[in-house]
């Protein structure tokens, strides 16, 4: 049986039972012969074609990467609804959000109106009371129970140095995850979400977010899939994909409105008909859909070309996330590894160095150092780069490099690091982030600690590679690393949604061991905290300070 005939009307079937097998098998035909109503009317694919296919896709892992207004998140909750009133998912169902007030307020304008707007076709299957079931974070859909969550970790386990726990996805048994809005969410927590479904033999995972910043995220995952867009047909037997070929597929009719052109013969497209097509056919186990408003019958193409080319306020950031579906991150907002390359000079990575030389140390599993000289003001050259696994590797390393000042990452082993601290016959500070501390750089020689604002030191090393103040070795793949984990951040604005205030920030990109090793060395070489000297030690008419005054 041919499903899309089916919903197109053209396929008539009078046997009660095959109607109800088809309603419990495909949720695309549950949802028309049922006659689900939505708050703006009932249900209809007239104008959104494209999600028939991912509505009854029997993939196990999809994905959304797509500008605002797709109703993708709608088709996920249409779908989630579906398995579990047709007991696709015995074990229950978990809809992630960012935030715990995210959950109550999708709770009560996309599930609560669903249930109410369709009682016999859905609230009836929905069972009130009973231990606090039918509650914006939790409600009994048959047997089984649809869990909604915050994507936050509640606490850090002691000794866990791969994050916390959540409190709220604990003894969470599920055969489907969705994670709404992805790249606003905790990346810890994406992992111990999908570990609950460890005793499925379903698990279905979505990952559904308008994208962010480039290899982050939503990004990130749908790079890894066969990257499906949406492929529009034309009379003349071409066929057109609007988001590949923008901005070259807006055109304007004589009466000023825009529309998608036949790349082929300049003819105006509608959005169907048309299907998706994988960019990527060697992926095979996650299906990644692209959706942008071009793919709108709501949105003037020609009114997307004008704000790619004059973004409103300037802010081209907006155009392309939301509009486009595409990440975006400016120029000065990140640093490329070409860029890193660029400062690595003819010398290869010394053995030794008799100092004084500062060391940064990132502590994990793995530790990562970063050893290095102060050239002069504001100029520096790192000369050993390592990763290590023993705390005596370190005391080593700095013993061989004449190490006079340390910084050390505070966490998450904070008694090694102290009993390190102790031991070392050079100063060595512990370092703690604050995300939001004003007060700059405190060093305390009482606490041993040194407090710095994040985003403030990670400016500080985003300039030393930047302006061209520091000088690398000459390339290796141990430079190579380096260079990959320096540039694996990238500065982003956010902003609080109770307060609306705005504040940049830093997002960790991938590993970040060695940037954050790089902050550190720079920390412990700023000020007069090791002297100035040349690559072979001749010191530049400086003396150490020993009483390391501060920045």
């Amino acid at each position: 049986m041919d499903i899309t005939l089916v919903l197109a009307g053209l396929f008539r079937m009078d046997d009660i039972a095959a109607l109800n097998d088809l309603s419990s098998s495909s949720c695309a035909y549950w949802l028309q012969h049922c006659k689900v109503n939505l708050p703006g009317g009932q249900f209809s694919f007239k104008d959104h074609e494209y999600q028939t296919e991912p509505i009854d896709s029997p993939f196990r892992r999809i994905c959304y990467m797509k500008g605002t207004q797709g109703g993708f998140t709608e088709l996920e909750v249409l779908k989630t609804l579906h398995g579990l009133i047709y007991r696709r998912y015995p074990q229950g169902a978990l809809y992630l959000f960012p935030t715990t007030d995210d959950v109550v307020e999708f709770s009560k304008s996309r599930f609560n109106p669903l249930i109410a707007g369709n009682k016999e076709q859905i609230g009836r299957f929905v069972k009130p009371g009973g231990r606090g079931t039918d509650m914006a974070s939790l409600k009994k859909v048959n047997d089984a129970f649809l869990y909604l969550r915050g994507a936050r970790l509640t606490q850090k386990v002691s000794g866990n140095s791969e994050g916390g726990e959540s409190s709220k996805l604990r003894s969470i048994p599920v055969d489907r995850v969705v994670f709404d809005e992805v790249d606003l969410m905790d990346p810890d927590v994406i992992a111990k979400a999908v570990g609950r479904m460890g005793h499925s033999s379903v698990k279905e995972e979505v990952y559904i977010s308008n994208p962010t910043i480039p290899d982050f995220g939503i990004d990130r995952i749908f790079q890894t899939s066969d990257q499906r867009h949406w492929f529009r047909k034309c009379g003349c037997g071409k066929w057109t994909c609007a988001e590949l070929s923008f901005p070259e597929c807006v055109k304007v009719d004589k009466a000023g409105k825009g529309y998608i052109g036949c790349w082929s013969c300049g003819k105006p497209l509608g959005i169907y008909p048309g299907e998706w097509v994988a960019q990527k056919t060697d992926a095979r186990d996650l299906h990644g859909y692209r959706w942008s408003q071009l793919t709108s019958i709501y949105s003037d193409p020609s009114d997307i070309l004008r704000e790619f080319m004059d973004p409103p306020g300037g802010n081209l950031g907006d155009v392309y996330r939301l509009r486009l579906g595409l990440p975006y991150i400016a120029a000065e907002d990140r640093l490329k590894e070409s860029e890193v390359y660029e400062r690595c000079g003819k010398y290869v990575m010394m053995a030794n160095h008799k100092g004084p030389c500062a060391m940064g140390v990132d502590v994990g599993k793995i530790k990562h150092v970063v050893i290095g000289i102060k050239t002069g003001k504001d100029r520096y050259e790192i000369i050993k780069t390592a990763r290590v696994s023993e705390w005596s590797d370190i005391h080593d390393l700095a013993q061989r490099f004449g190490v006079k000042s340390a910084v050390v990452d505070i966490r998450p082993y904070e008694d090694n690091a102290r009993q390190f601290q102790r031991e070392e016959p050079y100063k060595v500070f512990l370092c703690e982030y604050s995300e939001n501390s004003t007060i700059g750089t405190s060093f305390n020689d009482k606490t041993g600690v040194v407090k710095v604002n994040r985003t403030e030191v990670f400016d500080s090393t985003h300039r030393l590679i930047a302006k061209e103040m520091v000088t690398l070795p000459r390339l290796c793949p141990e430079i190579k690393e380096f260079a990959k984990q320096v540039c694996a951040t990238a500065k982003v604005l956010e902003t609080n949604k109770k307060s609306g205030t705005s504040i940049y920030r830093y997002k960790k990109l991938g590993d970040e061991h060695y940037r954050n090793a790089l902050n550190y060395f720079y920390l412990a070489s700023s000020g007069s905290r090791v002297s100035n000297i040349n690559r072979i030690g001749k010191m530049d008419n400086m003396v150490a300070d020993n009483d390391y005054a501060r920045c």
